[in-house]
């Protein structure tokens, strides 16, 4: 899109100031009715429905038969419920574009809020999807980008608080800079946030393209507050087990002492008690008392960044390097905690989750020599890997359908894998 935007901004600069010695070049007309569409495009989710309207009836008045400006013109009438006006735009689409998979979903999507006119998108274009044979959008779909842009939402949370709770979560929301983080180390006495806290260690794990003495630093700080939580924590597991392999070497055998802790945390009857809906409610309303007015992805990326999977991925790889040196009773042992670990965390509502914990029960089972175990793991993992390619094939956020993204999150966060496991559906 930046790239977009510069050849705009050059072909305008360069036709003002000498549009007569210049031959016409197809380049600059597309370019420019790509802008505006995508112009178009971001008033529908700042919810400027009747500018977004405008922009795009000026773009057809122009460019009659653009199929991407014809798809955000059925979707603006879809989003008001004017299903003539949409009935109307995809009989031009499909005049100009017939095979385009936008335009048999489309139609679908029609034909399904005609059978069932009543709020709730997700299930109609579930299916609309389906009927139109399931195309993947993103090798197939329009070559214009309709995906609205990612505007980073911390300048204006840092702007509107000294909130270190609040500032963090703009950071999850959206990565942060490296001037934040450097704040954020130095302000972590103010998270008082047992969920953010951990969100924090795990956030200021190392990475290459940032200090690492800022970020070892409020690791240590971050090590120290969690520590007396971890110590007495009786139901969930997630802290403790961080707690135990923070800082320590993926290279590294697991010690006789850390394999006794694993057996310890493998009773622990939950692995997380903070569902992603909460996570997802929480920084929302975060986001929006600091200021941000229209949040997007804000509080999903967030609630993600808030799910700790760093402790459970780093456990693979400690018993990867394990394995071999072990003992047959060793290996029993470790297997079953192992195993059983996974199980709590696949039993979480996101793909992530189950992938993950699956993954940790495919090696836990290995370990024990169960091959029932194992195929039934390995099993979970192929379903997983489906629905995560059915999900990026369908490519929600190319549709600009602000109910229907806003359904489709509600759903996500309420239980992700039971939501997208009906994209795979017989």
């Amino acid at each position: 899109m930046k790239a977009l935007w510069r050849a705009l901004s050059l072909s305008t600069l360069v036709v003002q100031l000498s549009c007569a010695s210049l031959p016409w070049s197809p380049f600059d007309s597309e370019a420019r009715t790509e802008a505006r569409i995508s112009e178009a495009v971001e008033r529908v989710w700042v919810d400027d429905l009747p500018g977004a309207q405008k922009r795009i009836s000026d773009v057809l008045e122009d460019a009659p038969g653009n199929p991407a400006a014809l798809v955000v013109q059925a979707c603006l009438f879809l989003e008001q419920g004017d299903l003539e006006a949409a009935t109307r735009t995809v009989a031009r689409l499909d005049a100009v574009a017939p095979r385009q998979p936008e335009t048999h979903i489309l139609q679908e999507l029609l034909e399904e809020r005609r059978r069932t006119p009543v709020p709730g998108w997700s299930e109609s274009m579930r299916r609309a999807w389906v009927d139109a044979g399931a195309p993947d959008l993103e090798k197939e779909g329009l070559a214009t980008n309709l995906t609205p842009r990612t505007l980073p939402l911390s300048p204006t949370v840092w702007e509107n608080t000294r909130s270190a709770e609040e500032r963090f979560v703009a950071m999850l929301a959206d990565g942060g800079t490296e001037d934040q983080e450097r704040w954020l180390a130095d302000h972590l006495s103010e998270l008082q946030d047992r969920g953010l806290m951990f969100s924090a260690l795990e956030y200021f794990q190392p990475r290459e393209d940032r200090p690492p003495e800022v970020r070892a630093r409020a690791r240590q700080v971050l090590r120290k507050r969690l520590a007396p939580l971890a110590a007495v924590e009786t139901r969930e597991s997630e802290l403790p087990l961080m707690l135990l392999l923070v800082d320590t070497s993926l290279e590294a055998p697991l010690t006789q002492e850390e394999m006794a802790a694993l057996e310890r945390l493998a009773s622990l009857p939950l692995y997380t008690g903070t569902p992603m809906s909460q996570l997802y409610a929480d920084a929302e309303r975060r986001l929006r008392a600091s200021g941000v007015t229209h949040p997007g992805a804000g509080p999903f990326m967030a609630a993600v960044m808030s799910i700790h999977t760093a402790a459970p991925f780093w456990l693979l790889k400690r018993v990867d390097v394990t394995k071999d040196r072990l003992s047959a009773e060793e290996r029993m042992r470790l297997g079953r905690s192992v195993w059983t670990l996974g199980g709590r965390v696949a039993s979480g509502p996101t793909l992530l989750e189950h992938q993950l914990g699956f993954r940790l029960m495919e090696q836990g089972a290995e370990l024990m020599g169960d091959e029932a175990q194992r195929a039934l793991a390995a099993s979970e993992l192929r379903q997983g890997e489906a629905i995560r390619t059915a999900s990026n094939q369908i490519l929600i956020t190319r549709w600009p359908l602000p109910s229907l993204f806003r359904e489709w999150m509600k759903e996500s966060v309420a239980h992700e894998w039971e939501h997208l496991g009906r994209l795979v559906e017989p």
